[in-house]
């Protein structure tokens, strides 16, 4: 299941690498480009749906729950932390990439601290920058240790993880991402600085 699949791409990828994908996307406009996406690659395997994270009643269905850039959107990441694990299989897996709070430029309007001020004031510094309206969309990323308290209270077990090739990133190819990961792998403790947490989970 890919929650928050947005236009549908990753879950495409996924479909073409797993037996059966389940894309799941609120927001109107977005679920309609995604099933017309799905419709047009024409796999039997891929089925995308209208639905929040917060309304599944699937009981133990997936093997895998992709959640990539998609759980600092979530008002109730208790709930819907509760929900995935109850969609999980006993076996599951949860992937999480998810932007870190802390990091100094915000990771979706690349403006200087916006995270770390209370909402009235980020929707302020948002317009008078002129990079937007309404901050409260992307404003719920957690900290280092406000998703340890969540993955643990919603039962998981998990650990931080680097790409087996960091160069297969983004901006991967940069010096200076080269340069953290190796110092994240030598010193685990920097995840709490880190841009990005890039987490694997599994039911407790």
């Amino acid at each position: 299941m890919d929650v928050g699949c947005g236009y549908g791409h990753t879950t495409l990828e996924l479909a073409k690498r797993c037996a059966h994908v389940v894309g799941i996307e609120p927001s109107q406009p977005l679920y309609r480009h995604a099933s017309e996406l799905a419709a047009t690659a024409g796999r039997m395997n891929l089925a995308m749906r209208a639905v929040a994270v917060e309304d599944l009643d699937d009981v133990d269905s997936f093997d895998l729950v992709v959640l990539d850039n998609v759980f600092e959107h979530l008002p109730n990441q208790r709930l819907s932390l509760a929900k995935i694990r109850t969609c999980m299989g006993p076996q599951g897996v949860l992937f999480m990439l998810v932007p870190n709070k802390l990091w100094p430029i915000e990771v979706h309007y690349r403006l200087p601290l916006l995270s770390y001020l209370p909402l009235p004031l980020a929707n302020v510094y948002l317009r008078c920058t002129r990079r937007g309206v309404d901050y409260r969309d992307a404003s719920y990323a957690p900290t280092y240790f406000s998703l340890n308290r969540l993955l643990r209270a919603g039962g998981f077990e998990h650990r931080y993880v680097l790409p087996a090739d960091i160069r297969l990133a983004t901006f991967g190819p940069r010096r200076i991402y080269r340069w953290g990961a190796a110092a994240i792998q030598r010193c685990p403790w920097l995840w709490i600085v880190s841009k990005v947490f890039l987490v694997i989970g599994r039911k407790h």
